[in-house]
């Protein structure tokens, strides 16, 4: 991520706190006594909905409370624990080992992980459910202040006065992680280039990945920087940057993930030599003016100049990807001789 998240608190939490209730109170002790009578009367509310034709929530419930009963009480404890585990987002972010469904009931997979699909993809609509999406999302990016997609930077975000929003990624997808369905703290608005076209259903903890919490309160900081050799033909008007790459400094571990799902350094490149021919057309019309005012001005001055403006908005239109390019024009001699 290249910024992340600050955390806010609002009533969509709520559905993932009943359904950790049911799960690890109600199922997890499925007994002789009513399911019913172990439930909250918060989650009785929600009783009602349809899940389909002619089934109501409070009837797949209780069928699934059925089917707990003949669990062993080994089984019931690990349902439980992964419920906890799976729900620990940042813990399981930072190397923390989840509790996979191969390792779980069957039921866990063929029943709970449907009705919580559900759960997110409907009950959460419903107007008895505390919170809803599009009224979190508007919280969370007036809060954050978001002008861009904060895991890529580059794709412009619906703002919170938009009648629209971006899509929520389940960043531990629930076709792996199902009771972790309706947790907000594993759902992260992303541009749709980060979510759909890139990241998709990928896992960012297989083979014990390390990857960026996207709501961490921890100082969290990257440096971009590029390198090339500029070959400038002056007949053509025309730039090439060759040997082209991009490099990063933070956390190299947690950078290499976040590389690896949303395919940064390919994008961040793409990005660079696409607008390298016009800004540097730019820069030097910026040269340009400031001589004027200045004769002793040099190229080196502008370059400086620009790269101490552009940090005070570093994150709106691309500028900290403009400030790399501009670092790299500010060590390339043969270039500056040609500006001089």
């Amino acid at each position: 991520m290249l910024r992340l998240y600050d955390p806010i608190q609002h009533d969509v939490f709520t559905l993932n706190t009943l359904l950790e209730h049911l799960v690890c109170n109600v199922w997890c002790e499925a007994c002789n006594d009513l399911c019913e009578d172990k439930l909250q009367d918060e989650f009785k509310v929600i009783y009602n909905y349809s899940v389909k034709k002619e089934v109501t929530l409070k009837s797949e419930v209780e069928r699934i409370y059925i089917l707990f009963k003949g669990l062993t009480e080994e089984q019931k404890n690990l349902t439980k624990q992964a419920f906890t585990t799976n729900n620990s987002i940042e813990v399981l972010c930072n190397g923390g080992i989840p509790i996979y469904l191969n390792q779980l009931p069957k039921v866990v997979n063929d029943e709970i992980k449907p009705l919580f699909k559900w759960c997110y993809e409907t009950l959460l609509d419903k107007g008895k459910v505390a919170g809803d999406k599009m009224d979190y999302y508007k919280a969370l990016i007036k809060h954050n202040d978001f002008i861009t997609c904060p895991c890529c930077g580059l794709i412009d975000f619906e703002s919170f006065e938009s009648k629209y929003r971006e899509a929520y990624d389940h960043y531990l997808p629930k076709s792996k992680y199902p009771f972790a369905s309706v947790n907000f703290q594993n759902l992260v608005p992303l541009c749709y280039k980060c979510n759909s076209d890139r990241k998709k259903a990928k896992d960012p903890i297989e083979k014990n990945r390390v990857v960026f919490y996207p709501f961490s309160t921890e100082e969290h900081t990257i440096e971009i920087n590029s390198d090339f050799i500029l070959g400038v033909n002056e007949e053509r008007l025309d730039i090439e940057l060759n040997n082209f790459k991009i490099t990063f400094i933070g956390n190299t571990p947690k950078i290499e993930t976040w590389n690896w799902l949303f395919d940064i350094e390919e994008r961040y490149s793409n990005q660079i030599k696409g607008f390298s021919k016009t800004f540097l057309t730019k820069i030097r019309r910026r040269h340009k003016k400031f001589l004027k005012l200045k004769a002793d001005w040099t190229f080196i001055n502008t370059i400086d100049y620009l790269i101490e403006d552009y940090e005070h908005d570093y994150y709106d239109d691309k500028k900290f990807l403009k400030i790399a390019f501009l670092k790299v024009l500010k060590k390339d001699d043969t270039f500056l001789q040609t500006c001089a």
